[in-house]
Parts: structure tokens; sequence; C-alpha cells
């Protein structure tokens, strides 16, 4: 009989194990380590919690030497021919609650030998000998050549709550050895299943914002507050629609700002909670600073996404954005969970506002299931294109799918006349305008309607993916000219936009060619980071080792008044759609002289006609019987005053 329950105990004990899908990173890839590579025999002393390692070197994982991927280099002595055998690691963490996690997964690159200790006990031993001394080879050279991570199951009582050490010994083959590699991840397995957690918000950073996660449940909760007692309550998730299982949301009502929010999420299916997470909330929706992080098109490299995504991470940005392409075939339901398994460390603490791009369009229905994001008009609007506010800036997102939409046009144009006064417009789609990779040409069309919006309301920074590389524009402005750019970037009317391609978060990277309009580009992954303040904007360009890439400022004095940018006024079309006669309405307090004037897409004056305005009204009545059906740009000029609008002719 005790035999019979010690069988179903630990058949229990293995379905629960086999039901986990959820993980915490304890320490992430790429994390930072204390190292010690001058060749000295450390004994054992080292691996203890006591140990001083002050004194040691310290630097981001992947360590090592000869491979070209690491992001530190460590030391193998004066002697190329004699490499010093050994090199020690160490990195303390904190786990506050142990009890929540079922097991451990210790996940390891080593090249060649490798042995871990946790608080002074051994763990995990591959390809190395016991009772090993700085001198000691490796047993053999590893088989993968430390290009992949090699696992472990650590039990439930491997770890303290509180401050725990983790330290390492990686031993090469022989003194000859070209080459060293080690990195290192731990994750907890969690009872509960809950995962793809991510933050969305209908607003803004601080209102509307918004917790997603994914289950197979109905009933799911959380709890959350400021504090690890969850002091703001307990409360459902709402179910919604998902690309599988079911996802729920909840809604926060407007968070406290530069504040932690503690919180737990209940998976019904299990009944267990998840153990507490961390979620940092942005500056005051009035702040003058504030940073964010933009990139794109992750697509199918999805280890790089990993790479990438646990680097933005570490930026700490107050919210990111994201210029489009997240999987390559959204229909395929496995590739979504690989994102988010991937880029778990960054979206499930960072709050990231998307764009569509070419490869989301194939499933717009995911796309829009997965990511609560604002709406162009709140309740009835979109939510592929829309704007958020936020400091002295408005962020406006673009669906560069239907660049040809006069629906999404008038839009752009109503919402940049509402935020003239914005210090900073920054505007982000997927498909750039000036690029020198292989989708070259694909927005010429639109140069005379969105670049022509961008140029007239002062547009400072227009963010981009598509292209597989980094690439930033010099400063450009086609009111001006369309063959060189202008001196400087800014919003006045002799400055340009810089525009910036940031997509290398994964897929395959694209050979670029430098031409007029290329200030700075590099074929490699990135990620950027932009700092705002009162009177900058300055970003800093990393690549997927965290070497800065580019760094530049677009500056506005304090003394700079938005006074000084160009006003513009309502012009209306009526009909629009227009069969033959249509009306022009017009508001401005300039008297005098206008001209009328039609132009194509393609920037050709198709027709001119001459009128005086004599009131703050002007209404025209317009026969456009002879022009062919298509889409036009409608521009009212008087003087250095141009206003315009789309019309269509059916």
């Amino acid at each position: 009989m005790k035999k019979l329950s010690l069988f179903f105990l630990i058949l229990f004990c293995f379905g629960i194990q086999n039901k986990i899908h959820s993980q915490s990173t304890l320490i992430a890839s790429g994390s930072t380590w204390k190292f010690l590579d001058n060749g000295t025999n450390q004994g054992t002393a080292w691996r203890t919690t006591t140990f001083n390692d002050m004194p040691w070197s310290q630097g981001n994982a992947e360590l090592g030497y000869g491979d070209g991927d690491e992001a530190t280099i460590v030391s193998f002595g004066p002697n190329e021919s004699n490499k010093y055998i050994t090199t020690y690691y160490r990195k303390t963490f904190s786990n506050t609650n142990p009890s929540d996690f079922l097991n451990y997964t210790l996940n390891v690159k080593r090249d060649d030998g490798v042995a871990v200790y946790v608080n002074g006990v051994e763990v995990f031993r591959d390809n190395l000998q016991a009772n090993a001394i700085n001198t000691t080879p490796s047993i053999s050279s590893a088989s993968d050549d430390g290009n992949t991570f090699i696992s472990s199951t650590l039990p439930a009582g491997t770890f303290v709550s509180g401050n725990n050490t983790i330290a390492v010994e990686v031993h090469q083959s022989d003194s000859g050895s070209s080459d060293t590699s080690f990195d290192l991840e731990l994750l907890g397995n969690e009872s509960a299943q809950i995962k793809h957690i991510r933050w969305g918000s209908s607003k803004n950073p601080l209102e509307g914002l918004t917790i997603t996660w994914q289950n197979t449940g109905t009933t799911d909760l959380i709890k959350w507050g400021y504090t690890t007692s969850y002091e703001s309550g307990t409360f459902p998730g709402v179910p919604r629609a998902g690309y599988t299982d079911t996802f729920f949301n909840y809604v926060f009502p407007i968070v406290t700002p530069n504040s932690t929010i503690y919180y737990k999420l209940f998976d019904a299916t299990t009944g267990f909670w998840s153990v507490q997470k961390v979620f940092e909330t942005s500056p005051s929706i009035s702040t003058s600073n504030f940073s964010f992080v933009a990139l794109g098109d992750s697509r199918s490299g999805m280890e790089v996404w990993k790479t990438i995504s646990n680097l933005a991470k570490t930026k700490q940005a107050d919210f990111s954005l994201f210029t489009g392409d997240i999987v390559s075939n959204p229909t395929i339901l496995s590739q979504w969970d690989d994102w988010f398994e991937k880029g778990k460390n960054f979206v499930e603490t960072n709050l990231i506002f998307h764009a569509l791009g070419n490869h989301d369009e194939l499933s717009v229905p995911n796309y829009l299931n997965n990511y609560e994001l604002p709406k162009s008009v709140p309740v009835t609007g979109t939510e592929l294109y829309y704007a958020m506010n936020y400091g002295d800036a408005v962020f406006i997102s673009l669906n560069s799918e239907a660049p040809n939409s006069v629906e999404q046009y008038n839009w752009l144009i109503t919402t940049l006349q509402a935020n003239v006064t914005k210090k900073w417009k920054i505007i982000y789609f997927h498909k750039p305008f000036y690029t020198i990779g292989l989708h070259v040409g694909e927005m010429d069309s639109y140069y005379n309607t969105w670049w022509k919006a961008f140029d007239d309301y002062g547009v400072d920074l227009i963010l981009n993916g598509h292209d597989h590389m980094y690439e930033r524009t010099k400063p450009l402005n086609r009111n001006i000219s369309v063959t060189t750019p202008v001196l400087t970037y800014g919003s006045q009317p002799t400055q340009g936009r810089c525009e910036i391609v940031c997509g290398g978060a994964g897929a395959g990277l694209y050979d670029p060619t430098s031409t007029w309009f290329i200030e700075n580009y590099k074929k490699s992954y990135n990620l950027c980071k932009f700092d705002v303040t009162s009177t900058s904007i300055c970003g800093t360009v990393f690549d997927e080792n965290n070497l800065i890439i580019d760094s530049f400022c677009i500056n506005k004095p304090l003394l700079e008044t938005t006074s000084q940018n160009q006003v513009f006024y309502p012009l209306k079309i009526i009909p629009n759609p227009v069969s033959n006669i249509f009306k022009i309405e017009y508001s401005s307090p300039n008297k005098g002289a206008v001209k009328i004037n039609i132009f194509d897409l393609n920037g050709k004056l198709v027709e001119s006609k001459s009128a005086i305005k004599s009131d703050l009204d002007f209404n025209f009545e317009y026969d456009g019987s002879k022009l062919q059906n298509a889409v036009y740009y409608v521009e009212i000029e008087m003087g250095v005053q141009k206003d315009h609008a789309l019309m269509i002719k059916k």
C-alpha cells in the first residue's frame, strides 16, 4: 500500500512538473558578471557568499575571447601560446520567494569545461574532472565550441530567500586553445501556468495602462499594490480574444508616477498564484525628462531577438516603440509563442507601443488581439494608427500598409494641427521613405502627402523598420530641396527631419550602400535609446554586443518658442469623394490673393485657379469634371501660407 501511494505521489509530482508553462528569469543571458582572468589559483574560498570580489573586473556576458561574438573580452595572459587555463566568474542576485518555484532550470554556455556553485555548494559540472585547480584542463574540447546552452534542473531547495551567490569556473582544454566562452541563464519554474505577460495602454504610459496574460482557464485574478502587501486589492482578469487559449486583461486606474507596482497573477486552472512580479511606472505625464527605446523587425531571428530584447531591458527606458514585423507569419501560432518566450525579460517588464508592419498585416486580428493600443479616435477609432501625448511630445503611429488612405491622411493632418504647440513631434511607422536597403522607393508616391505634412508641421523624428539594418538620414526638408540636405535637425521652417531605420531586432540583415541623404548607417542588429529633455532629444544606438554605433542630438534652446512655428488653418472639401462640382471651405485671418492648386500624388501641378479672400471665411465652388478619377492634393496658397487636404475624385 505504501509503495502504491508513493507511486501515485511520484506520478502526481511528475504531472505537475510537466504542466509547467511559466518561468521567471532570475538571471538573464547577457547579464553582468564579476570575473578574474589573471591566471591565479583561487582555491575554494572564491565560491562562498562572504568572498570579497570587489577587486575583480566586471562585464556583460557573453564573456570570453577568440570567437568575435563576445560582449566582454577576458584576458588569456601575456603569452598567446601559453594561455591561462581557468577564468573565474561570480554573481550575486536576490531570490525573494524561493517557495514560489517547483525547481530551477540552469542554462550554461561553456568552452570548454565548467563547474557551477551556489552559495559555496557545487550544483553542476560538465566536461571537467572533480577537484580541478586553475591549471587543470577540461576533459576534452567542448563539442559545440560553447555556442549553445546546456541545461540542468536544480531542485527547489537550491537557493535561499534573499541574496544568493553563483560562482562559476570555466576551463580551457589546453593552453593553446584559440577561444573561450561563458554565459549563464537561471530560470525559476513556477507552479502557475500563466504565460506571455505583456503591457499596453489605451492612452499613455500612466493612463489606460493594461496588463495582458495568457492561460487556459476562465477566472484568473490579479492582486497588486505599491508594496508587497498588494494593498490596492484583488481583481478579476477580463477574458478577451487571443490567438490561442484565453487572454486576460486588467486595466489599472491612473497609476502613481515613478513607482514600483508589485503584483501576482492567480492561475485558476492549477489553483496557484504566480511569483511576485514588478513593473516600474513612468514619470509624470507632464515631465520634461523621459526616455524611450525604439526597435523593430524581430521576425524569424528569435535568438537575436532574445539578445536584443534582453539588451533593451537593461536600458531602463520609460516605454518602447516597436516599428513593425514582430513575427514572420502571424497566422502560425507557435511563432507568437516563440516571440513572447524569447523576449520575455523585456516584454514582461516594458510598456510597448506598436506600429503595424507588412508581415503583421498577414493577420491583423492576431496583431490587434495581442496588444492593447490607443485608438485614433477613442471608442470608435482604429488601433492601426493612433497618437499618444506624453510630456511636451506627441507620438504618432501610422499604418504604412495603407499610406493611400484619405481617412488616415486627414486624421494625420488633424492630429498635427491639434499638437502644433508641442515641442517634440515623433512619428513611427514601418516602411521608410529614405532608405539604402532593399525597400528603396516603396514610399515615394507619398512624398507629397505624408512627408509634406512632416515638413509643414516640423516633425522632429521619424522612426521606421522594414530594412534590416541601422540608418540615420541627414536633416531633410523637401520644402527647401529634394536633392540636398539642410544644415540642422529641428522643427523650424529651414530645419530638417531626422529619419531613422531601426529594423535590426532579429530578421536577416541587408547590405546597405551609402548615398547623399545618409548621415550614418551600419549593417548590424541594433536598438535605439532616446533621452528627452526640455531642450534636446539625444539618441544612442547600440549593436547586439552593446557597442555604441551612433549618437546624435536634436537641440532646441529654451528661448525657442512654438510661436515661431508656422500656424495651419482648416481646409475642407465638400463632398469628399467628389464627382464633378465640389466646394472648398477655408478659414484663416489672412486676406488677399488666393491660389487654389491641385496636385497629383506625384507632386505634379494639375490645375491652378486664382481668387480673392476678403473675409475670415473663404468659400469657393470648383468644377472638377475635367479631373481624372484619382486622389489629389488640394492646396490653398496665400503668400508663404500654405494649407492643404486630400481629395478623392470618382
